[in-house]
């Protein structure tokens, strides 16, 4: 069928590399996909396959520019007549649905890919009270973590219309490597008996590298041989912020900063533990990827993060500096050696087979029911 996903812009991003891997895999499947977004370009936008997956731009000019937006959406959804819109998070569900409202012979999903976002500012206070009471339009509500459906439903979106669809991670994406990984550590200056703990997120408060930073200095103490990595792009006011953390804690010299880049599988082959001191999540790709590349995890225990790992790392509390001090230890102590259980666990529940076949019966069984009652 034809599937028409509305997006913002293919940037560096958890979200947007899923779009890209899904549209992919659809398309590698027979459907006909178009991804349709806010701005032109995005650094994932080369990763799509050009041959099966066509990218239009509506040439949004300014976050205000709404409606000459709009018009040039429903424009799009009416030349390209699709089976499914298929908003992809945020405002794209919001504008989708009115796209929708003038052409109500399209199938309408929603995508909700992350669990609660606080402090909410002002304008996604407003964002998430128009998604409540536009819930009722789309005929299915994507949810790729049970912690953001159940944080939906207490919201007031209809419990009857998500459906749980995890991530996919692209095993073939990431993988073990040592020659990679020797080859990031060599220009990091890093030698073999070093150990490296590494975090990739966007450099946002929700992401609390303040935690990791904590941890970091309280492990640095005691294994002068341990160094950190902290990889991801964000607003520079924060970063400037956690350098100046990094230099009152002691471990200025210790603590490497990594532009974000849209290939990571060398760097995640570079640590020997993988950390997230998050906040909030929903289903975390980052963890996903590093446990398909068989590094050790230590995350804290939010959104969907200890269902994913399971057994295979560890999970401490949220914002606990001494708890996340000792998982650290504990996933150090374990050795060198590959985690092959956390790469066997991805390989039997979260591919990009099992979301292109999950996804798949989700557009079944929707695009086959009657059109939702207005």
């Amino acid at each position: 069928m034809k599937i028409l996903f509305l997006a913002r812009q293919l940037n560096i991003g958890g979200a947007e590399r899923q779009l890209v891997t899904l549209a992919n895999e659809l398309a590698d499947r027979g459907h006909d996909v178009v991804i349709v977004s806010y701005y032109p370009g995005g650094a994932l936008s080369n990763k799509l396959d050009s041959q099966r997956v066509r990218l239009i731009s509506l040439g949004k000019r300014s976050r205000w520019d709404l409606l000459h937006f709009y018009l040039a959406l429903v424009r799009v959804v009416r030349q390209e007549r699709p089976v499914v819109l298929h908003g992809w998070m945020h405002t794209q569900n919001v504008f989708a649905t009115f796209a929708w409202m003038v052409n109500r012979n399209v199938k309408l999903f929603w995508s909700v890919r992350s669990a609660r976002l606080f402090p909410l500012t002002f304008v996604a206070t407003v964002e998430e009270w128009l998604r409540t009471r536009l819930s009722r339009f789309p005929d299915c509500i994507v949810v790729n973590s049970v912690a953001g459906l159940e944080y939906a439903a207490s919201k007031g979106i209809p419990r009857a219309k998500m459906v749980y669809i995890p991530n996919g991670i692209d095993t073939t994406l990431f993988y073990p490597d040592a020659t990679l990984g020797q080859r990031v550590r060599a220009e990091w200056s890093i030698n073999d008996s070093e150990k490296v703990i590494g975090y990739v997120a966007r450099f946002t408060p929700l992401k609390n590298h303040q935690l990791f930073l904590k941890a970091g200095a309280a492990i640095a103490a005691e294994r002068p041989e341990t160094r950190f990595v902290c990889c991801g792009h964000g607003d520079p006011s924060y970063l400037k912020e956690l350098q100046e953390l990094s230099r009152s804690l002691g471990i200025e010299g210790r603590v490497r900063w990594v532009q974000a880049n849209p290939d990571v599988t060398a760097m995640y082959n570079a640590f020997d533990v993988f950390c997230s001191s998050s906040l909030t999540e929903g289903f975390p790709n980052v963890i996903g990827e590093a446990m398909a590349c068989g590094r050790r995890c230590v995350v804290t225990d939010v959104g969907d993060c200890r269902s994913v790992v399971d057994d295979t790392g560890v999970v401490v509390p949220s914002n606990d500096v001494e708890a996340l001090a000792a998982g650290l230890r504990r996933a150090l102590d374990v050795g060198a050696s590959l985690n092959l259980p956390a790469r066997q666990r991805i390989l039997d529940n979260f591919t990009v087979a099992h979301l292109a076949d999950r996804t798949e019966q989700a557009l079944l069984r929707w695009t086959t029911c009657k059109p939702v009652s207005v």
